[in-house]
């Protein structure tokens, strides 16, 4: 069975290609794309670390907590009063770089941008008091479900694991799935892919390396998405 996108994934993508101006073709790096976002910070960092990170956010104002361990990071996404910070590691390898770099832009685009647009359109601009931390909600904000899936302070994607390496929260879990799914539709988009013309998920995990420049771990995840 052929599974199409969610109806929030096409709408985020199609937002953010019309706020590019035109759609690239494959493999695209949204690096590119994303350059002249004024609420977009985006540096790249050798080697990127849990102290690291911790230190690039402070430079931008975004407090995040400290892990147990300083392990390395493929990238990170943190984000205070409306302006996202997306960290990566340039020594990846190109497709592991453009992956790592979608996954965090759409963190960015869903669970910074998309959350705080829901918010103000419901209450308009006087909750962006409330979600940059200078007052609390009111009653009837908490009331209404204004702050419903909405990080209030800083946001940040700093990942806690187990010893196997393991995502320990579920609503971090989701989110994290969530941020794969519009990932992929941006790099991926479903018309592009055309699942259905794939004899096989295995030619189609091919296609997506080949064509769309995915790694081989996501590619796979992504046809079975698509394919179930």
């Amino acid at each position: 069975m052929i599974a199409r996108p969610e109806v929030w994934v096409l709408e985020l993508a199609a937002r953010f290609w019309a706020e590019v101006g035109h759609e690239p073709g494959f493999p695209r790096d949204l690096r590119d794309a994303t350059w002249n976002f004024p609420d977009l910070h985006v540096k790249e960092i050798l080697n990127l670390s849990a102290a690291t990170v911790a230190q690039e956010f402070a430079r931008h104002n975004v407090p995040c907590a400290p892990l147990a361990e300083d392990r390395q990071f493929y990238g990170c996404f943190g984000a205070r009063r409306g302006v996202g910070v997306i960290l990566v590691d340039p020594t990846l390898p190109a497709d592991e770089l453009r992956f790592t770099f979608a996954h965090e832009l759409a963190h960015f685009l869903r669970d910074c941008r998309e959350a705080r647009r829901r918010a103000v359109a419901r209450f308009g601009t006087g909750i962006l008091d409330v979600l940059d931390g200078n007052r609390p909600a009111t009653p009837m904000e908490r009331l209404a479900g204004a702050l419903r899936g909405v990080t209030i302070g800083s946001h940040t994607h700093f990942l806690e694991r187990d010893r196997w390496g393991r995502v320990v929260d579920e609503a971090t879990w989701e989110a994290e799935e969530a941020a794969d799914r519009l990932a992929f539709e941006l790099l991926a988009p479903f018309n592009a892919v055309d699942p259905e013309a794939a004899p096989s998920r295995a030619a189609l995990v091919s296609r997506l390396i080949s064509v769309f420049g995915l790694p081989t771990v996501p590619a796979e995840k992504y046809a079975i998405l698509l394919r179930r």
